[in-house]
């Protein structure tokens, strides 16, 4: 069984993940693809699970090494059993989870169908749901000594509200619960259990919207929201990335059941990653 030990590389860098191997959710793109690549530069393992298969492989491809994809759909939890084993097959182990897949379907809630409640929760807080049970024959063994690592991406919409986005604020409300449970039933397991709470982090699903586009915002609406920020710039996908290491880091094993905001200084925002 490997043990993660603090490892340098080549060019000096510490690499504090050596040893570990961890498979991070929607990480084709976007948010998660910064996440999996501050993984794998920090030495673990990485495998790169997203609903497309295509970004999955590219995004494998780019960051090189022992990183793998697989395709699946989080909120299959039959897909959620494959794609944790696999990972675990491929590397020997299991050692961080990072339930980052998510997606929006935004309407007020007068307008708001079925259909996009139950997509957004399905993905959300069930595919959340989903990994860790996937997870839990790999993480919740009191007889190993190697650090474990999950960490659930929130969502300030979850923390404060965010209208128009009723099933989405719901949904990551339910993940910030999640994560406080699961953080005290799994303690005594040796597994720390914590979330990042995003911002409005730039991302296709924030970018300023094509005419015609189907993805993005108003490019006055985006505007307004970044002007709003007190740090004067929108997130990166890569600020989320450095919270995810730093609850990932061996030495934070005293660190769990917490919820990381990571927003610039702005609470209150409509619009996030």
């Amino acid at each position: 069984m490997a043990m993660a030990t603090e490892a340098t590389g080549a060019a000096g860098a510490a690499r504090p993940l050596a040893g570990m191997a961890g498979l991070v959710t929607g990480a084709g793109r976007g948010i998660g693809l910064a996440i999996a690549e501050r993984l794998a530069a920090q030495g673990a393992q990485v495998c790169v699970a997203d609903v497309d298969p295509a970004p999955a492989e590219e995004a494998a491809a780019r960051i090189g090494g022992t990183a793998m994809a697989v395709a699946g759909d989080v909120s299959d939890a039959a897909d959620c059993e494959r794609m944790v084993a696999a990972a675990a097959e491929r590397f020997g182990d299991l050692h961080i989870l990072v339930n980052n897949a998510g997606l929006t379907r935004d309407a007020m809630v007068h307008k708001m169908s079925d259909a996009d409640w139950d997509t957004v929760t399905g993905v959300v807080l069930d595919g959340t749901f989903n990994c860790v049970r996937a997870a839990a024959p790999w993480l919740r063994d009191k007889e190993r000594r190697a650090p474990r690592r999950i960490v659930n991406i929130a969502s300030t919409s979850g923390i404060y509200g965010s209208p128009g986005n009723l099933n989405y604020s719901a949904a990551k409300a339910g993940v910030v619960g999640l994560t406080r449970a699961l953080a005290r039933e799994w303690a005594r397991f040796g597994v720390t259990v914590n979330a990042v709470a995003p911002g409005f982090i730039e991302t296709r699903l924030t970018a300023a919207r094509p005419d015609g586009g189907a993805l993005g915002i108003d490019a006055g609406v985006r505007d307004a929201i970044v002007a709003r920020i007190p740090v004067g710039r929108a997130g990166r996908p890569e600020d989320v990335a450095a919270a995810v290491a730093f609850f990932c880091a061996p030495e934070n094993g005293y660190v769990t059941g917490q919820v990381l905001e990571v927003h610039g200084g702005m609470f209150d925002i409509t619009v996030t990653g």
